[in-house]
């Protein structure tokens, strides 16, 4: 395969991709994550670009994340939904962004603080 290279993932080119996902997809609205609106796409590739992450690290990313922001929110792991992870990795990357949203929003109405402060105090506690 030419111009295939071999490049080693640092961790902190996952917490990069983490938080550029976690504050980005706090911003969104329900009308970008639609699957005919290309700005979830769009912006996945972006944070994946600008971290130098792969698929299957930004999929780890995000799965960290949800980690995290089980844990800033005080959401109950057991009770929480667990994400569906296809062999596809871009419907699985697409499908787990999605995913956090809904979690950055329960885990807003559990903290009884916006998307940003939830998803800031998860990006902390990755970070610690």
């Amino acid at each position: 395969m030419s111009g295939a290279q071999l490049r080693v993932i640092e961790d902190h080119s996952l917490e990069h991709f983490a938080h550029e996902a976690a504050l980005g997809l706090a911003e969104f609205d329900n009308a970008e994550l639609g699957p005919e609106n290309l700005s979830l796409r769009l912006s996945l590739s972006l944070w994946m670009h600008r971290a130098g992450i792969g698929l299957r690290g930004a999929r780890d990313s995000l799965l960290a994340l949800r980690e995290a922001l089980i844990d800033a929110s005080g959401l109950d792991g057991r009770t929480e939904p667990v994400p569906l992870v296809v062999a596809d990795p871009t419907t699985s990357a697409l499908s787990l962004a999605r995913y956090v949203d809904g979690l950055l929003r329960r885990a807003a109405h559990a903290t009884a603080t916006t998307r940003v402060e939830v998803a800031e105090r998860a990006l902390a506690s990755m970070a610690g």
